[in-house]
């Protein structure tokens, strides 16, 4: 009995201490994962905040040449009495920062210690730079969360519907089929949600998301979303047919309607003009990119968070970090002295300890995010050389999964330092989660990215006698001669993606 209450004394010890070193650690990793995922942009604002609240972070004027060997440490007795008249440099900016500790704990106070220097007559170039700045809304998937979460359904539900969340594009539609999306979650984590729970979550977002229409696969799809929403919501009697006959139109006459064949498109129904035309109305008040009422136009800024050179001289791709609009970070030299001084009191001393750790933390957060996103960009160049020498059809299946596993790390990792950062290449400029693409394997039993694909596909379609256009199944032919072994529907929406319309809109007669 001594022994088994010993070993459960021992075992509740261990677990304390495992805790404890988790409770301990748990902030400056949350950090470390946070500032990773950052980007660029993010990136700088998180500093400016960072500045604004810890008085220990300074940053490295451009002007600096290093630390002044003349200055004097006011541990050393034999300066001390020095440092009384004048009072010890920075000492009033030092007082404001305790200011400032002190109204942190009073609700009615929101003065930040910018706004302290600020009111004291300081000129604070951060400040200004983000008072000049433009003021940025919230991103299309920001919205579409804030909306997912007033959602009622169950955890797994509202995981997977965060993950499609992320595939939807800027016109509200899935970027990827539900298939992909459902084969990168999982070659992230085993956890993640099948492909069934991925597809009752995107019933769940198309009911749900407002405008009506989000989340579709297709056109079609998005379109019926928005009729079916308004024919629950608008008062209609039963014998109006209007809805379901222009549900019918776009679901099997859309090709038709595109190309104005109305002649055909009433016989094919044996309806009225007045009839095709009640229909045509009701489609006129559905809108192809749901997406755009939710955001305000704007000016799109693309700042790379990586670059990729190519060196003539060596035939060779290296990869640096754009950080050269990142102002330089270091704890203050002021702080640290006075927190080792000995007559400086209990109290001010653990308000600039807590402030020195911070400050170092969120340095050496900042460093390991660039190693970390510097490593991914190498892994890119070792796999990707020949879409970097070729481009287009090129590029090959990148499983983040094969990434995570030559660096040694976990694929979150790799997902955090890819996740809506972009890396400029001879190529052109192109979101990192891009390069990592899945893919299927040819008849040779070569790799080949579904980007790769895609580009397979338009370039047989431009080559095409535009006399006598290929058909989807012609495409889907000519892919398999090339090895690709393709479905016919997935050319299907690989050409509607790329824009290419049926083939015999595509035709040109020689009289053209």
């Amino acid at each position: 009995m001594r022994y088994h209450q010993v070993m459960r004394f021992d075992l509740s010890q261990q677990a304390q201490l495992r805790v404890g070193l988790q409770q301990k650690l748990s902030p400056r990793v949350i950090q470390s994962m946070e500032i990773l995922q950052m980007p660029l942009m993010v990136l700088e604002e998180r500093i400016e905040a960072e500045l604004e609240s810890n008085v220990a972070l300074e940053q490295t004027e451009t002007s600096e040449t290093g630390e002044n060997p003349h200055a004097s440490d006011p541990t050393d007795p034999g300066v001390a009495s020095l440092r009384q008249d004048p009072p010890p440099a920075g000492i009033e900016r030092f007082e404001r920062a305790a200011e400032l500790h002190d109204r942190s704990e009073d609700d009615e106070s929101s003065e930040t210690w910018r706004e302290i220097s600020r009111r004291d007559g300081e000129f604070d170039p951060h400040a200004a730079a983000i008072a000049s700045a433009p003021a940025q809304g919230q991103s299309l998937e920001d919205l579409l969360l804030d909306q997912w979460a007033l959602c009622e359904a169950s955890a797994p539900i509202m995981e997977a519907g965060r993950i499609l969340i992320a595939n939807i594009d800027a016109s509200g539609f899935l970027a990827r089929s539900v298939e992909e999306i459902a084969a990168e979650a999982a070659s992230l984590s085993p956890d993640a949600p099948s492909l069934l729970l991925l597809i009752e979550a995107l019933k769940r977002l198309q009911s749900h998301l407002e405008p009506a229409g989000m989340a579709a696969r297709t056109l079609t799809e998005s379109i019926v979303l928005q009729l079916n929403a308004r024919e629950a919501n608008e008062p209609h009697s039963a014998e109006d047919t209007r809805f379901a006959d222009a549900r019918l139109l776009v679901e099997s006459d859309l090709h038709e309607l595109k190309s104005n064949r109305m002649a055909a498109i009433r016989q094919r129904h044996d309806w009225t003009s007045a009839r095709l035309e009640a229909a045509r109305e009701m489609l006129r008040h559905c809108d192809p990119a749901p997406a755009r009422s939710l955001i305000v136009e704007s000016a799109t800024i693309v700042r790379p968070d990586a670059i990729i050179e190519y060196d003539s001289a060596t035939d060779s791709y290296t990869g640096r970090l754009a950080n050269g609009v990142l102002p330089n970070l270091k704890v203050s030299e002021e702080y640290l002295k006075m927190a080792k001084a000995k007559r400086t009191d209990a109290a001010t001393k653990f308000l600039l300890t807590d402030g020195i750790r911070r400050a170092q933390w969120f340095i050496d957060a900042i460093e390991q995010r660039g190693a970390t996103l510097l490593r991914v960009v190498n892994q890119v160049i070792e796999n990707q050389r020949e879409w970097l020498d070729l481009g287009g059809g090129s590029l090959k299946p990148l499983p983040m999964s094969q990434v995570a596993r030559a660096m040694d790390v976990h694929v979150s990792t790799v997902s955090r330092a890819v996740a809506g950062k972009w890396v400029e290449t001879p190529r052109g400029a192109f979101e990192m989660r891009r390069l990592f693409a899945q893919g299927t394997e040819t008849d040779s039993g070569a790799d080949i990215s579904w980007v790769a694909v895609k580009a397979v596909v338009d370039e047989v379609i431009a080559a095409e006698d535009k006399s006598q256009p290929l058909s989807d199944q012609a495409i889907t032919d000519a892919l398999k001669g090339r090895g690709i072994p393709l479905a016919r529907r997935t050319v299907v929406k690989y050409r509607e993606q790329l824009g290419h319309p049926a083939a015999r809109m595509r035709k040109v007669s020689s009289a053209d």
